[in-house]
């Protein structure tokens, strides 16, 4: 199984956003991203890994008690609710190998920018070895 689809979170008129979509993540372990949208693209502000519940750190995040850059982004909302930003999107990757694909994300050279320590692959692990490899029975 491969990545989700993305899923929206949106904000309301008062800036609030609206978590109802956090029921398609899963309660297991794996990686995770959090984008916002401009236009048809998607602009990827944090990639990050549960080895427990993925729908549990996303909710986290998107609470406000997570990334700081996620959270300056709903704080953002929340003062000027104006602001042109119309919805918080995730997508997830179901995988016991969370660590490792994580790492393959974010050593990417347009890692997103709510990543604040830049995680490698371990040494003579090739990126495109974890992308072609099989993580799961």
């Amino acid at each position: 199984m491969g990545w989700s689809n993305w899923v929206e979170c949106p904000f309301d008129g008062s800036g609030n956003i609206d978590l109802s979509g956090l029921g398609e993540a899963p309660n297991s372990s794996g990686i995770y991203a959090i984008a916002t949208k401009t236009g048809w693209s998607y602009n990827t502000q944090y990639v990050g890994r549960s080895g427990r519940s993925i729908r549990g750190r996303l909710q986290n995040h998107l609470s406000g008690r997570g990334n700081r850059v996620v959270r300056g982004i709903l704080e953002n909302k929340k003062e000027r609710p104006s602001d042109p930003t119309q919805a918080l999107y995730f997508a997830f990757l179901e995988t016991r190998e969370h660590k490792l694909i994580e790492a393959a994300y974010i050593d990417a050279e347009d890692r997103p920018v709510g990543n604040l320590i830049r995680a490698r692959l371990p040494e003579g692990l090739r990126e495109n070895e974890v992308y072609t490899s099989e993580l799961e029975d």
